[in-house]
């Protein structure tokens, strides 16, 4: 029992002095570091069963095994202390790689806008620049299509003038009845 009590005390004190973990590990030695806890924690749990074991062949079978409970309930704490700096760290590495890889979409999404920007901008100048070269080319014909238009306006002019005479010769007296059929 004496055994028992001195390798659960002597895990207790190991899981407290041992070093916590820091922020420059690498993944391998966080997955050692862990193993190690978890190699621990069964360390501690086959200790505890061997001291139920022992309790069973001791008259005092209920004080023995609440020793054997509190030691093993220390000894988890201890080791849980150690744990905890630990699984905050790997929480951290989480959360920052979920943050670069949540940037990183984000980078893409505007890199894809800004590109959807630029070609709808190019595409834009180039109907600009289309439709100002078909405004020059209408203008340059506009001078060629000069002759066109004069002889339209002369047709107008024309059109309107005979317009005119037949409504004067409308105005005009009218003519005489015609002659009234003999029955």
């Amino acid at each position: 029992m004496k055994k028992l009590i001195y390798l659960l005390a002597g895990l207790f004190c190991a899981c407290a002095w041992s070093e916590g973990p820091s922020h420059s590990m690498s993944q391998a030695e966080r997955d050692q570091a862990q193993q190690r806890l978890a190699q621990k924690g069964h360390q501690i749990e086959d200790a505890y069963k061997e001291a139920m074991k022992l309790c069973y062949q001791k008259f005092d079978v209920v004080s023995c095994r609440t020793q054997a409970r509190e030691q093993r309930i220390e000894a988890l704490a201890a080791l849980r202390k150690e744990e905890l700096p630990l699984k905050a760290m790997d929480r951290q590495i989480r959360a920052e790689e979920a943050q670069s890889r949540l940037a990183e979409r984000q980078s893409e999404a505007k890199r894809q806008q800004d590109e959807a920007e630029r070609a709808k901008a190019s595409s834009d100048a180039k109907k600009r620049a289309d439709a100002q070269a078909q405004k020059q080319i209408d203008h340059a014909l506009q001078g060629t299509k000069r002759a066109e238009y004069e002889q339209k306006q002369r047709d107008a002019a024309q059109h309107r003038a005979d317009l005119e005479k037949r409504m004067r010769d409308r105005n005009q007296e009218p003519a005489a009845p015609l002659p009234v059929p003999r029955q």
